[in-house]
């Protein structure tokens, strides 16, 4: 029985520094910068609705790259909605943005409907950008998100949202997404994220990514999915996490999480369990390592509870890889030991998140609601 406990206390610690691994990777993996390719003609495409934290920031930013030949297309439903007159404004002000109005797609999403005007708008360019109206993006977000398209065997590049906090709470909505980023590390599991990815039109068509969105619901696991089978690779560049609004409503910030998970659930099930069934072993080893330590089995006690310590370690890691790797004042970041002390309270709203998951059997996206089925076309 010790040897049993003993074996498990070292897996669970191995595990947790595989994890911190990933984010060394990542470290070693980008501190070299690439050469840059400004060339490509690029068009962003950005489905905007309503009106949303620092809006005209947001959007003039994008507007604002220090890359020459790219064009803007926000895509809205129509002149009536709230965003509007801020993005009006926005294309008087600049020669690279315009306006389109979404052609309504019955099977899609409102979103994939947006993404789909806007390609039959963009003319003749050479990359796809599609971006949220929520991301504040450095001057260079573009031009790493471009530039890392250039190998062959990569089909898409991406970035990811970053919250820089500002409070108690923000710091432990942003301590779970830094933590949230582990999947989308390693270029096996990695994959596009919607706010933030760039992606070669000849392989766009190639892939038929378009007919794909039409009868689904997310546009950027859809565009993963299609990418990966065809044998290319996701890119992660850190240089291209973006700055969203923060979050600190919990109640609010863990609904959308668990919906996060859902999405995977649907689309990449072998990967959400494995993620589930982690979790959950996680915390019944932090959980039977203290009733083992009130029994003569006080080192496999030990080990088990040591991963709490590991994953404040976790959490010290990833915040000094990506201050290091992303493209923002090191101030915005904030002090790194909260990150630290929240990482095992994000474990454990993992745990949560993953459990409701895997009971919920539809999301509430705008005013609609979408069960598996409606996702999967």
């Amino acid at each position: 029985m010790y040897m049993f406990f003993l074996i498990l206390g070292l897996l669970a610690v191995f595990g947790s520094i595989i994890l911190i691994c990933l984010f060394l990777y990542t470290y070693f993996k980008n501190k070299s910068k690439i050469s840059l390719d400004i060339d490509k003609k690029v068009a962003i495409i950005i489905p905007c609705k309503g009106l949303i934290k620092n809006l005209e920031n947001n959007l003039r930013a994008i507007c604002e790259q220090d890359y020459q030949n790219y064009k803007v297309i926000f895509v809205l439903d129509s002149k009536e909605d709230s965003a509007y007159p801020i993005i009006n404004k926005i294309v008087r002000s600049s020669n690279k943005a315009s306006i389109e109005f979404a052609e309504k797609i019955n099977e899609s999403s409102g979103k994939i409907s947006a993404l789909i005007t806007g390609i039959k708008k963009t003319g003749d360019v050479d990359i796809y950008v599609f971006a949220d109206s929520d991301i504040l993006p450095h001057k260079s977000w573009l031009t790493y998100l471009v530039s890392n398209l250039k190998e062959k065997n990569i089909g898409a590049t991406t970035g990811f949202r970053w919250f820089f906090p500002s409070n108690f709470k923000s710091y432990l909505t942003s301590s779970w997404n830094m933590a949230s980023m582990i999947s989308i590390l390693h270029p096996r599991s990695s994959f596009a994220w919607g706010g933030s990815t760039a992606i070669k039109k000849t392989i766009f068509e190639k892939l038929r990514i378009e007919s794909k969105w039409i009868k689904g619901f997310s546009d950027d696991l859809i565009l993963t999915e299609a990418v990966r089978k065809a044998g290319y690779k996701i890119k992660f560049v850190p240089r291209c996490i973006v700055e969203s609004p923060e979050e600190t409503n919990i109640m609010k910030f863990l609904h959308w999480g668990t919906q996060q998970f859902i999405w995977v659930r649907w689309y990449y099930p072998l990967i959400y369990f494995i993620g589930f069934f982690s979790a959950l072993l996680l915390q019944v080893f932090i959980i039977l390592g203290f009733i083992l330590l009130f029994t003569e089995l006080i080192i496999p006690g030990i080990l088990m509870i040591s991963t709490l310590f590991f994953e404040m370690v976790y959490g010290l890691t990833g915040i000094m890889v990506f201050r290091s790797l992303m493209d923002y004042p090191k101030e915005k970041f904030g002090k790194i030991i909260p990150y630290a002390i929240f990482m095992p309270i994000v474990f454990i709203l993992f745990t949560y998140n993953l459990i409701l998951s895997g009971i919920k059997q539809e999301i509430k996206w705008g005013d609609r609601y979408y069960r598996k089925k409606d996702a999967l076309g």
